[in-house]
């Protein structure tokens, strides 16, 4: 299941202060899995319902000074990720694919 990983990004956006290491690190490993053997309609699901209601989270990213293309990752997450196992077509067309994403996440910041 991607809880495990979701908690991980959960833990690594909330922590005070923001170390964009740690976070690339937990959304990279969150992505690969989705990528690799933990892809299922369940997962996508439930890490794009994440990423989609994160103005319920307990911090507002705002508050975090989140580099502007790590917000842009979290906000794909929430957009057509869903799509990546029923409909590929649909999340590739918005660059949603967990593959999509993984490589963009690689392009982020700190190395």
């Amino acid at each position: 299941m991607a809880t495990r990983y979701l908690q991980q990004v959960y833990s690594a956006l909330l922590s005070n202060p923001l170390d964009l290491a740690v976070l690339k690190k937990s959304l990279e490993e969150l992505l690969e899995y989705l990528a690799g053997v933990g892809r299922s309609y369940a997962n996508c699901w439930a890490v794009d319902l994440f990423s989609a209601n994160s103005e319920e989270w307990e911090r507002d990213l705002t508050d975090q000074a989140l580099p502007d293309d790590f917000h842009d990752v979290l906000a794909m997450m929430g957009e057509a990720l869903h799509d990546t196992v029923a409909a590929p077509d649909v999340a590739a067309n918005f660059d949603c694919l967990a593959e999509q994403l993984l490589e963009r996440v690689r392009r982020l910041g700190p190395a």
